[in-house]
């Protein structure tokens, strides 16, 4: 499953720029929904705001589960001149790219 690169919180209205440890979901006696990605720094904040919606019938009732981002590597990515576009752009992070 492709996730977000960032965290879904935000805060005074700006998006959290830190990556995703963890993939929300709520269980319920229909099935799992999946409604969130947050980093460790909003986990405990994200939480009570879900159980706060769910008392308000909000979000589905249900266990609020955490389930941890395993981070899948490989060595197929070949360094191509968009690579570092994005890196650069999307990311704002400086690379190492030659000119």
């Amino acid at each position: 499953m492709l996730l977000p690169e960032s965290c879904s919180v935000k805060v005074d209205g700006n998006e959290c720029r830190l990556p995703p440890s963890y993939v929300v979901s709520i269980k319920s006696h229909d099935g799992e929904y999946m409604v969130a990605v947050v980093c460790d720094d909003h986990k405990d904040g994200l939480e009570h705001k879900l159980a706060s919606m769910q008392k308000a019938g909000k979000a589905p009732a249900g266990k609020i589960h955490f389930q941890t981002v395993k981070a899948v590597v490989t060595d197929c990515v070949a360094g191509m001149e968009e690579d570092y576009v994005e890196i650069e752009l999307k990311r704002g992070v400086s690379s190492d790219r030659k000119p």
